[in-house]
This record gives C-alpha cells, sequence and structure tokens, in this order.
C-alpha cells in the first residue's frame, strides 16, 4: 500500500525532510517552521487565537478551527459525512486535500495529499505524532489514493476536507 521509509530514500521520501517534533497537524498543513510558543504539538485554531483544547474539541470545533487557520472547507460545511468521506472533492493542481479526524479521545488526526509535483501527487500521507516520522500502519508513509480503506480504528472518526494551496498553511504551536 505504500512506500517503506528508509535510511536510503529517507531524505527524498519527504520534502521537506519531516523531523520528529512536529505533529500530524503541521505535516498536513506543510508547516515546517511553526510560529507561536506552546507544546511541540501544533494546535488547530492557535493562528486564529482559538485553539482547540482536550476540553473544547468536538468536530465541529476542530473543522472551525482549521478553517479560521486558513485551510479552505470543501466539505459545504458538512460535519461527518460517510458519504463525503468515501467521495473526496476534486482539487485543482496549485492545491491538496487534508482530511480532518476527530479522535474521540479528544484529540485530532490529519492526513493530506502529497502533492508534491511528482506521479504521486494525490497519494494520502500521514505522521502520526510529533514522537514518530512518517509513517502509515504498513510501515510506509503513502496510505494510497482511497484513506476511506485505510484501518484507521474504532477512535478515529472523519469530520472533513479542507483545501490547501501547495505550498502549505503556517501552523502555531499551543498548548493542548
Amino acid at each position: 500500500m505504500g512506500v517503506q521509509i528508509t535510511t536510503k530514500n529517507g531524505g527524498l521520501a519527504l520534502a521537506p525532510a519531516w523531523p520528529n517534533g512536529l505533529n500530524c497537524y503541521s505535516f498536513a498543513a506543510k508547516c515546517n517552521a511553526p510560529g507561536g510558543a506552546g507544546a511541540v504539538a501544533c494546535v488547530p485554531g492557535a493562528v486564529a487565537g482559538r485553539a482547540v483544547t482536550a476540553g473544547t474539541i468536538t468536530k465541529v470545533t476542530l473543522h472551525q478551527a482549521c478553517v479560521a487557520d486558513g485551510f479552505e472547507d470543501v466539505s459545504g460545511g458538512v460535519i461527518g459525512s460517510d458519504h463525503k468521506f468515501r467521495n473526496p472533492p476534486a482539487c485543482d493542481a496549485n492545491h491538496y486535500l487534508i482530511a480532518v479526524f476527530y479522535d474521540t479521545r479528544h484529540s485530532f488526526h490529519f492526513a493530506r495529499q502529497l502533492a508534491d509535483g511528482s506521479s504521486n501527487a494525490r497519494q494520502w500521507v500521514h505522521k502520526p505524532s510529533a514522537a514518530q516520522d512518517a509513517h502509515n500502519m504498513q510501515g510506509g508513509y503513502w496510505l494510497g489514493t482511497d484513506i476511506s480503506n485505510v484501518p484507521w480504528g474504532p477512535e478515529f472518526e472523519f469530520v472533513s476536507y479542507l483545501k490547501a494551496p501547495n505550498a502549505g498553511v503556517t501552523v502555531n504551536r499551543a498548548n493542548f
């Protein structure tokens, strides 16, 4: 399903190389130098001054925080639609899609399209946590072109799709 990242190809797997210490939100945003202060993790809504917290996060507040940070809603404001999850919107060559997931343990997760100009540009990729390299459950970082087939587990619930310019979106660190 994906290409395993090794020391031989690790420097080329993601451009720029994605260091530990940055989380799935900064990875989805393609922001490798997030601003702000606080914990290591980048938090949705921190750029807009309305960061979600473990105590306030819901599917709706998570979606709204991402849009406030500069991502464009392409789900039409419909939150948690299984139909939309299985049928992502088309994206032009200057943008890539982001899939937003609510973690029922009061957190979040994100995946994004690679959007690197290669033949794999519409492959989905993710970075599981700030402490781990970008990868998926099968040991690579590509999730394939249909993320609705990825075994996310019972704790991850789809929220919405967002769109970002290929250059990425700046995100901020905050306490979560």
